[in-house]
């Protein structure tokens, strides 16, 4: 019997390849191990809408963690924990970050709902264009209730930009985790939210140890994740220093990497 009796996944630059596809191979190494009772949990800072279609085009019914860590949801879309800024806290969050421009927008992310100052801002559009999800235009003040968590703040725009936003914010608000998912992509959650908390959460509810899960990442964001389970495995288009963090490394996520080591871990 395998030692792994969970899979800890994230999406971007792991599971989808750089065109945003999952191989039809992949699919069904995943689908076979959902059959065989193996949860197959997607891990992502995406909101729950923009995971779910991804978990139905691998035919899997399963928890998720979404925001990075700050929302779990069981298989059957309940939640399990949430961890969010206050709307205050927010708001006051959105005063040190610059107005939209043709190259910047700034957005906020509460469960499904997906607030921009413009939802036809060219980034927002193709944003929505990879996530499948359609924003709302809005404050998150009129659209959010006063006791909704806030669960994501991110900015969109040049790398300089946001390294200067990031440094600002950091000095202001030490109770955040702010950090850049990508080059154009600064993120600001919560700082008692995390992606290994989550995992260890679910874990719980599950009723198996990390040291018996697998988890698979590629970028900073992934690496206390990876840490936290038995077996972390960082991707080959991974960071080095994200490479040098994890347990193993494997292919690429445009040469099938994640299915190379589902095939090694679960033979």
């Amino acid at each position: 019997m395998c030692a792994f009796q969970a899979v800890f996944c994230d999406i971007d630059g792991t599971l989808l390849d750089s065109s945003h596809q999952i191989t039809p191979d992949t699919k069904e190494k995943i689908r076979t191990l959902h059959g065989n009772g193996i949860p197959f949990v997607l891990v992502s800072a995406r909101m729950p809408a923009a995971i779910y279609p991804i978990q139905e085009e691998l035919g899997i019914h399963a928890p998720i963690i979404s925001y990075g860590g700050a929302l779990i949801l069981d298989k059957d879309k309940n939640t399990l924990s949430s961890t969010g800024l206050s709307l205050s806290l927010a708001a006051e969050i959105e005063t040190h970050v610059p107005l939209d421009t043709d190259t910047y927008c700034f957005c906020v992310y509460s469960y499904d709902k997906w607030i921009t100052r413009d939802s036809l801002h060219p980034i927002i559009r193709r944003e929505e264009e990879v996530t499948q999800v359609i924003s709302m235009t809005g404050s998150m003040e009129t659209l959010l209730g006063p006791e909704d968590p806030v669960h994501k703040l991110m900015c969109f725009g040049p790398s300089g930009l946001l390294d200067q936003i990031a440094g600002q914010l950091k000095s202001e608000f030490p109770q955040c985790t702010i950090y850049k998912s990508f080059h154009t992509l600064l993120e600001i959650m919560d700082g008692r939210a995390s992606k290994s908390k989550a995992v260890h959460t679910l874990c719980k509810k599950l009723g198996i140890s990390p040291q018996n899960a697998a988890a698979f990442g590629d970028n900073y964001n992934d690496v206390d994740m990876l840490q936290a389970v038995g077996c972390g495995i960082a991707m080959g288009n991974a960071p080095e220093e994200v490479k040098r963090m994890a347990s193993g490394v494997t292919g690429d996520h445009d040469h099938e990497g994640l299915l190379q080591a589902l095939n090694h871990l679960f033979p």
